[in-house]
């Protein structure tokens, strides 16, 4: 799949954006801070952005589709999941969503029944574990945990 010639340019003015504020407004990489993070992911985002438009400008004569019927029926059910993780969350609790999110993502990626199902809860679990008891982030509890 190809991204359209936009999204390059869009992901580039957002790399430059947070690039520019974490450098100016929290130190940058220099000192660790608030700024260390999103420095680092939006300079290696703009790195890879580059390489991206210098792959794109190497094949600019061949003819590429943009988007098949199965990848716009596997994205409208990406889409779809999302929203459902997004409006369950509160209902069902972080570990029962992400479980079933991911358990359908890999479903939609052609990941085998029993291998999707451990992955998706061993995940869920490590992912609540690690963001709940560790960090201390309050997660939804929804009827689980």
């Amino acid at each position: 799949m190809r991204a359209l010639p936009l999204t390059p340019f869009i992901i580039l003015i957002f790399a430059i954006t947070i690039f520019s504020i974490s450098v100016t407004e929290y130190g940058g990489i220099g000192q660790h801070g608030a700024g260390f993070m999103p420095t680092l992911i939006s300079g290696l985002l703009l790195l890879f952005t580059a390489i991206d438009a210098a792959v794109d400008i190497k094949n600019r004569g061949q003819r590429q589709s943009l988007f098949s019927m199965a990848e716009c029926k596997a994205l409208a059910l990406i889409i779809i999941v999302v929203m459902l993780f997004v409006f369950l969350l509160d209902i069902l609790g972080f570990v029962i969503c992400s479980c079933l999110l991911l358990f359908i993502l890999m479903k939609i990626r052609g990941v085998k029944l029993p291998l999707a199902a451990v992955v998706s809860i061993a995940a869920s679990l490590i992912i609540y574990y690690v963001f709940a008891r560790v960090l201390l982030v309050a997660l939804p509890a929804g009827i689980g945990f």
